[in-house]
């Protein structure tokens, strides 16, 4: 009788194994081929791959503004693939549409990829999402337009639209729901839509029209962070009161060198000019009077000695600065005092935020009030703390 050797662990079961209590035996056999066939005829196959990476449900919803749609889009997407990168791509963003809400997801990434809103993900599982989008309206004089394209993995479902017709004019007619809802249907991928404004009715008195708002900073908030060997990072953050799109300049500290600008969360590709930073900023929303920029310098301090003084100082800005609070965390060895500047010493016992509390070393507050074309500055002097020492 012909026979085949190989090497393969004993024919047990799961249940048996874990019922007898006993470890997965191994070592080497002989089985006469007729046994082997079979035995190898009944190994598990690997499960077949999904169909389709994802299955999208979405719906959407709109309103209509001056020179824009704003749209809400609801994704409920059902990921197939397990234990491999899937890229479910739910709309795509022309050049006048960007997002204007994303949403963190536990498990996966929601952002812009290669020009579409994308799910990225590598674990199977149902995944619920919200999106704020923007799509800035095209054409000229009084007449808008605008259109929304969805993406490979989402099938194309209507919107519903806000619209009150005492204010906008749709170009074509639409469905109309309860109140005033219309109903845009997509054509070829796509949702298109049409609008103008109304004519305004003509009054006897002059319109009122209101003031721009004067742009200012409501609050802004600086941290100091040094190290023994003197490597400091000041990260500034400005709350900003505007109604439009309005130019800024920030002149940087002697000495300081820029790492990064963000603006309303997104990070802005600038850099400064003989120490003068100038950029445009914007509000967060269309329609909104709130915004919010940060800067990231370094400085060199040079290394701390038994005692010394240090001085430093905050970017002018071309607004004026309602309130400014300030940090600083440096080395704990020393004892701090404040010996001048325009920046005056708080004594607080309030906690920490939550980002601050994680930060080494020793922790002083400051603050000014109504600042206005200047740079805040600030003197310190220092002296080893020898407060805990043995030798008193």
């Amino acid at each position: 009788m012909r026979t085949l050797p190989i090497l393969f662990g004993l024919l047990l079961s799961t249940q048996d194994v874990l019922a007898q209590g006993v470890s997965k035996p191994s070592g080497t056999a002989t089985v006469p081929l007729e046994q082997l066939i079979p035995l190898y005829s009944q190994r598990e196959s690997p499960p077949a791959p999904p169909p389709m990476d994802a299955v999208v449900k979405s719906e959407l919803s709109g309103r209509l503004t001056a020179d824009a749609l704003l749209v809400v889009a609801h994704f409920e997407v059902e990921v197939l693939g397990d234990g491999r990168w899937t890229q479910v791509r739910l709309l795509q963003l022309d050049a006048d549409t960007y997002p204007t809400e994303l949403p963190e997801v536990e498990g996966a990434t929601v952002g812009v990829v290669d020009g579409h809103l994308c799910l990225v993900t590598r674990k199977a599982g149902r995944y619920t999402l919200d999106v704020g989008l923007a799509v800035r309206s095209a054409g000229a004089g009084g007449e808008r337009r605008a259109q929304l394209r969805f993406g490979a993995h989402a099938a194309p479902v209507p919107l519903v639209l806000e619209a009150d017709t005492s204010v906008f004019t749709l170009m074509e007619p639409l469905p109309a729901n309860a109140g005033e809802g219309y109903t845009v249907y997509p054509a070829q991928g796509a949702l298109r839509l049409g609008w103008r404004a109304a004519a305004p009715v003509a009054r006897a008195e002059k319109a009122q029209v209101r003031p721009p708002l004067e742009p200012r900073i409501a609050e802004a908030s600086a941290t100091w962070v040094s190290t023994l060997e003197g490597r400091a990072t000041l990260r500034v953050g400005y709350t900003l009161n505007l109604d439009r799109e309005q130019p800024l300049e920030l002149t940087l500290p002697e000495g300081h060198v820029l790492e990064r600008v963000t603006l309303n969360a997104v990070p802005v590709p600038v850099e400064a000019e003989e120490g003068v930073v100038k950029l445009k900023v914007a509000p967060a929303r269309l329609g909104e009077t709130g915004g919010t920029l940060e800067v990231v310098l370094t400085r060199e301090l040079g290394v701390f000695h038994l005692s010394g003084r240090l001085k430093l100082a905050l970017p002018r800005v071309s607004w004026p600065v309602a309130e400014l609070r300030a940090r600083a965390h440096f080395p704990a060895v020393f004892n701090y005092r404040r010996e001048g500047g325009s920046l005056e010493q708080v004594e607080t016992a309030d906690a920490l935020p939550p980002e601050a509390a994680a930060l080494p070393g020793k922790v002083l507050r400051f603050r000014q009030y109504l600042v206005a074309a200047s740079s805040p500055t600030l003197e310190l002097g220092y002296s080893v703390d020898i407060s805990n020492s043995y030798f008193r």
